[in-house]
């Protein structure tokens, strides 16, 4: 019998797939206002952002939202000045089982665990304090318990024979260019040095996988933009629509861009697995879509996983 083990996966606050609201009202000129919404923040003193970036508020009613597979979440980040929040996994309340604090390094804010293996959508609502009070989350880490033969596929934005550019008309395929990677940690065999990158209108991505996990990494920075991604998409599916946009100047180079976990893994015949189809397509003019890794997931889950 394969050991158990538990998987996490680190959701940035900076990464597409989080929806805020409201957000402040700013531009690369001007300084986010958090009694406005939500101000993304970044105290790096270099150009690369990872591990400095932040969401604040004061605003009374912000909320995020993020969907996951999973069996437990944490949250990180901290509270100062009587700031407190509700949260919700999948419409229902839920206690945090922890108290704010005021340090200013993240602390952990909200710990949910024992959840039904399934995409789950978590919903905090913030609370305001006194009138200096100030909310901040840093990251998300999913925890998945209990799977058993995890493999893992890494398809590398520059190299990988599995990833196909286009459209197949010459000005997309060469609009599609490689540049030298920021200086970020990566995981291992991940291509350090380089990623792939276009500007132009409806330039796309495309692969075909087997799993139940994918993480799609590019770098996000201000000149990035929105785009879409499908997977096993059909004439009446509608494509998620997101954007990279960061409104600093430094970039985050390990910028999650998309997640989807729980896919469908095995078909009606035993003896194959479902191949799913990707396809990620910049969606707007002269705003840069980035690729620098895909990885694929495939694990199964053990008796020990909540039921």
């Amino acid at each position: 019998m394969d050991a158990q083990r538990s998987l996490n996966i680190t959701i940035d606050d900076t990464s597409p797939i989080i929806r805020y609201q409201p957000l402040s009202l700013f531009t690369l000129d001007t300084v986010p206002d958090p009694l406005t919404g939500w101000s993304p923040i970044c105290g790096a003193k270099t150009w690369v952002c990872d591990d400095h970036s932040a969401h604040t508020t004061s605003f009374d009613g912000a909320k995020f939202a993020l969907s996951f597979f999973g069996t437990g979440i944490y949250l990180f980040g901290n509270v100062t000045s009587g700031m407190s929040y509700d949260l919700t996994i999948d419409g229902n309340g839920v206690s945090n089982g922890l108290n704010g604090n005021n340090d200013t390094e993240p602390q952990m804010l909200a710990r949910v665990s024992s959840l039904k293996p399934a995409v789950h959508t978590l919903t905090l609502v913030v609370k305001k304090g006194k009138s200096n009070g100030l909310f901040t989350f840093d990251y998300a880490q999913v925890i998945v318990d209990s799977a058993t033969s995890f493999e893992r596929t890494i398809l590398n934005g520059t190299s990988s024979s599995r990833l196909t550019y286009g459209p197949a008309e010459p000005q997309y395929l060469q609009s599609w260019s490689s540049y030298g990677a920021y200086n970020a940690t990566v995981p291992d065999g991940v291509d350090f040095n380089t990623f792939k990158a276009s500007d132009l209108l409806g330039a796309n991505v495309y692969t075909s996988f087997s799993g139940n996990t994918l993480l799609y990494y590019g770098p996000c920075y201000a000149a990035s933009g929105a785009y879409t991604v499908t997977i096993d998409g059909s004439p009446n599916s509608q494509p998620v629509q997101l954007n990279a946009s960061v409104p600093y100047t430094p970039v985050i180079a390990r910028c999650l861009r998309y997640y989807a976990g729980g896919l469908s893994t095995n078909s009606s015949a035993a003896s194959s697995q479902i191949q799913h189809e990707l396809l990620i397509t910049n969606s707007q003019e002269k705003s840069w879509m980035t690729v620098h890794w895909l990885e694929i997931w495939n694990f199964e889950l053990g008796e020990g996983s909540p039921s």
